[in-house]
């Protein structure tokens, strides 16, 4: 075989090699808004960060390993590798990853979550214990004064 010939055959091993890196990445951004829900806009940033830098690592793929001319296999080769990648490793590096940092991630949460009860029900405590102390004393010495007021007011009015 000719070198130019081997040497295609390099670059569409480099392209499928780049679509896998495509891939991994992507992969590796899902699993962090697994991990850390955050908003939609977000979430589009995030996406066309991604693809800027998609772009620049094909445009460099395409400069230099083939002095710029794009070649549809090229394409079909990062696309490929992606394929590849998301058949194969792809759902089970997401889903072991996911499952393992969840299960370190796991006592945090618990206590997170005990944490939370334990000051929503001091909060009630608190907010009951308030009420009973200050709003209640001062409501029955409110309908005190104004049941003495009313009281001398009726019997005024009988006079």
């Amino acid at each position: 075989m000719s070198g130019t010939i081997i040497w295609e055959w390099y670059f569409l091993l480099y392209s499928i090699i780049t679509g896998v890196g495509f891939a991994y990445i992507y992969d590796n951004i899902r699993l962090f808004r697994r991990i850390f829900r955050h908003k939609r806009w977000l979430v589009d940033i995030e996406d066309i960060l991604y693809w800027v830098v998609c772009f620049f690592v094909s445009f460099y793929l395409l400069y230099y390993g083939n002095h710029g001319v794009v070649r549809f296999f090229a394409v079909i080769g990062a696309g490929t590798g992606m394929y590849l990648y998301a058949k194969t490793i792809g759902k089970l590096y997401v889903k072991s990853l996911y499952c393992l940092i969840m299960l370190l991630l796991a006592p945090y949460r618990f206590l997170k979550l005990r944490l939370t009860r334990v000051r929503k029900q001091f909060t009630i405590y608190l907010g009951v214990f308030m009420r009973r102390k200050h709003g209640k004393g001062e409501k029955n010495a409110a309908d005190q004064s104004k049941g003495k007021k009313a009281k001398a007011c009726i019997s005024a009015q009988k006079k």
